[in-house]
């Protein structure tokens, strides 16, 4: 297209022109649409903690977890990790642990039932935590 310099000096400034309309109008619309959300709704960064926890649910299912049985009772244990590591104690020591942090047994009522002495289930109940404690290091570095 051969124009004169002044026409496309002309034609250059129209279309600036029509450019800077098309711009403002766009801004103008992306400011409006802002302002409208800005009033209708809100950000989630702005709800309190716990109108934010009405908003979510965390699906739980029991097959996901493993289940450790003793006597008439079953224990779910989400943690893998802890899980094998009980899994690894020897069941007497097992069945200690189980009962003391999971029943809220005393040594004494876990002597009873297991007809140990309650030394006995002491000792058992220190050693399987350091147990567990190694064993559970051992599998998280694995």
């Amino acid at each position: 297209m051969n124009l004169p310099p002044s026409n496309l000096y002309s034609l250059c400034k129209r279309f600036e022109a029509f450019c800077k309309k098309v711009l403002t109008f766009q801004n103008y619309k992306l400011l409006s649409s802002e302002k409208r959300w800005r009033t209708l709704g809100c950000v989630f960064s702005d709800l309190e903690e716990g109108i934010l926890d009405q908003y979510y649910t965390i699906d739980d299912y029991e097959v996901m977890h493993n289940g450790i049985s003793i006597d008439e009772f079953t224990f779910f244990i989400e943690n893998e990790l802890l899980y094998q590591a009980l899994l690894i104690l020897s069941p007497k020591r097992m069945e200690i642990i189980v009962l003391s942090f999971f029943l809220d047994m005393t040594d004494k009522e876990i002597g009873k039932k297991m007809l140990l002495p309650q030394s006995t289930v002491r000792y058992n109940r220190v050693v399987a935590i350091k147990m567990l404690k190694r064993i559970m290091e051992e599998l998280y570095e694995s």
